[in-house]
């Protein structure tokens, strides 16, 4: 059908890097739509044949209409099963904006504040004596360290169905990284306790809220918490690459409950694109809500790279890009909105020797975004 710590900040500059420094504002996108599609298709098949490439899962939508959705390649190696439109792959960290405005929608119907202490909703969470708000917890600046970060949590923790308290032991007793609100560092722990924010406030478990709340109301078929319990039909398995001996391997064994809030969810780039159009549009969230998103945003220290609410704000020429990576063993994906072109634009890779920020950046040269 064509219809971050440090190292994961480093990987979303790295994707929003791939896109051109330069962007048109004259003619955003100055291509028909067959024109659009054409050479998206032309990209897709030249990303196929690079070494490593296993499936993919692209779309594209210009002026609210979604252009191009499609699958290619395989979904599973080991079954020959080929990648379609609706094949769903883990998303890693796109997550984040999920659970941001699963929060948004809680601040909308007067369940939490944003600038309340977490205290009022987790109040077992050992924070000492600081006060910590959700609004640190969305923007990166809690000063809580991530879980994994913690050199024991790969190798012991990540294959385990392990509970909250479980996973909070990681951190337990590990020194913040900054008293709060006094600097800024990717904690993915913070957006797993936004996840245990939304259990309390909303009063059901995180991916009942969010499926309740924003996947069936907008329609997004192709879109789940990927747990391994669930039969999730056509559902992509990831791989890694070793490129000295040309060698597949299945992606390293992670339990969906091991990123919870922060990365588990899984989905089609057709459903990701429809998501940003409703969260962009005011469907997904109230438009106030959505400008709070983008517009509460701290410094990175990765030149204009701003960070607001599970969404990185970045700008080149006036212009600017919203965006967001995705990187979890055996797959890694970006979703961008380029606002001045009226774009939006997800790619999924389900190996890791092709990467999704290349496919993306080739993409807008391909539709004469640079100049």
């Amino acid at each position: 059908m064509r219809t971050v710590a440090r190292a994961a900040l480093s990987a979303i500059v790295f994707a929003v890097a791939a896109f051109p420094a330069k962007l048109s504002l004259a003619q955003p996108v100055a291509l028909s739509d067959e024109e659009v599609i054409a050479r998206t298709m032309a990209v897709i098949d030249w990303a196929m044949d690079r070494e490593g490439a296993v499936g993919l899962s692209v779309a594209l939508a210009r002026g609210g209409d979604v252009l191009v959705e499609e699958g290619a390649g395989i979904a599973d190696l080991e079954f020959g099963i080929p990648a379609d439109h609706e094949t769903a792959f883990r998303i890693g960290s796109l997550t984040k904006q999920f659970t941001a405005a699963a929060i948004m929608k809680l601040v909308e119907q007067d369940k939490l504040s944003l600038d309340s202490d977490i205290s009022d909703y987790l109040p077992t969470f050992d924070k000492g004596q600081r006060e910590i708000t959700i609004r640190q917890l969305l923007n990166h600046t809690s000063g809580v360290p991530s879980y994994t970060s913690q050199p024991e949590f790969f190798p012991k923790g990540s294959p385990l169905d392990l509970t909250h308290d479980e996973l909070l032991e990681f951190v337990k007793g590990v020194s913040f990284d900054f008293e709060p609100g006094k600097g800024w560092n990717y904690s993915n722990t913070g957006y797993y306790l936004l996840g245990m924010i939304i259990e309390a406030a909303g009063e059901r478990p995180y991916p009942s809220y969010v499926d309740e709340e924003l996947f069936e109301p907008l329609g997004l078929t192709r879109t789940f918490y990927g747990s391994e319990r669930t039969v999730i039909p056509n559902r992509a398995q990831g791989y890694d690459f070793d490129q000295a001996t040309g060698t597949y391997f299945n992606d390293a064994l992670i339990s969906m409950n091991t990123p919870g809030a922060a990365g588990a969810l899984t989905a089609s780039a057709g459903d990701l694109v429809r998501w940003t159009i409703a969260l962009t549009g005011g469907r997904a969230v109230e438009p106030e809500s959505y400008e709070e998103m983008i517009t509460s945003t701290v410094e990175t220290g990765q030149g204009s790279a701003r960070y607001g609410f599970g969404l990185m704000i970045d700008e080149a020429n006036g212009v600017r890009r919203i965006s967001h990576t995705g990187g979890i063993p055996g797959f890694n994906s970006i979703l961008a909105t380029l606002p001045d072109a009226d774009v939006h634009l997800a790619v999924i890779s389900n190996s890791s020797a092709l990467s999704s920020g290349v496919v993306v950046g080739s993409i807008v040269r391909a539709l004469r975004l640079s100049v």
